[in-house]
């Protein structure tokens, strides 16, 4: 079985892949607007990702629901009050993605939006007071609080941000099935 700190560090990595391919798609995105290049490579990610969009979302949300799963399970971490939240956005998620990309049912990115929009925005959240302690409300226990890291590597990613990164990838994965649905093939 591999230990904490292994899994730490994977964690770790697959958030800054999240990451790079969520500023990389919006970056390029927002460049198309201005550069015909910048249009041709947004053209050529959509085209990869076409088809796999459903497909690459439940594979994140259900990497993000094994990760939530083997920190409380395994690494025997407590969820706090926002971790459980969070939990109720992510799980679920994975389990529509994945029947809607079996189904080829692409119109479930409505409610995927939806479902990541309110997990991004409460990792979001969870993210801040774990920074500002002082912001946090009364939604967490002194038992296990909002507020603590259990752990941070590269002085910036936290659980929360691992999902508020994955509740982001879902999101714009759904963006690129929306252009790709609406392109005229």
């Amino acid at each position: 079985m591999l230990d904490l700190a292994t899994m730490k560090l994977f964690f770790a990595l697959l958030t800054v892949v999240a990451n790079i391919a969520v500023i990389g798609y919006i970056g390029v995105a927002l460049g198309s607007r201005r550069s015909l290049r910048l249009r041709e490579i947004r053209n050529q990610i959509e085209d990869v990702l076409r088809g796999y969009e459903l497909w690459f979302g439940a594979a994140v949300a259900g990497f993000a629901t094994l990760g939530s799963l083997y920190l409380s399970e395994t690494a025997n971490l407590i969820p706090c009050t926002l971790c459980w939240y969070q939990r109720i956005a992510m799980y679920p998620l994975a389990l529509i993605l994945a029947i809607a990309a079996f189904r080829r049912e692409g119109m479930i990115r409505i409610y995927a939006n939806v479902i990541a929009a309110v997990g991004a925005a409460i990792a979001a959240y969870h993210y801040l007071i774990q920074w500002f302690p002082n912001l946090e409300g009364t939604s967490c226990t002194t038992s296990v609080p909002c507020t603590a890291f259990y752990f941070r590597v590269w002085d910036f990613i936290s659980i929360p941000y691992m999902a508020l990164s994955a509740f982001l990838l879902v999101l714009v994965l759904m963006v690129v099935l929306r252009r790709n649905e609406s392109a005229p093939t």
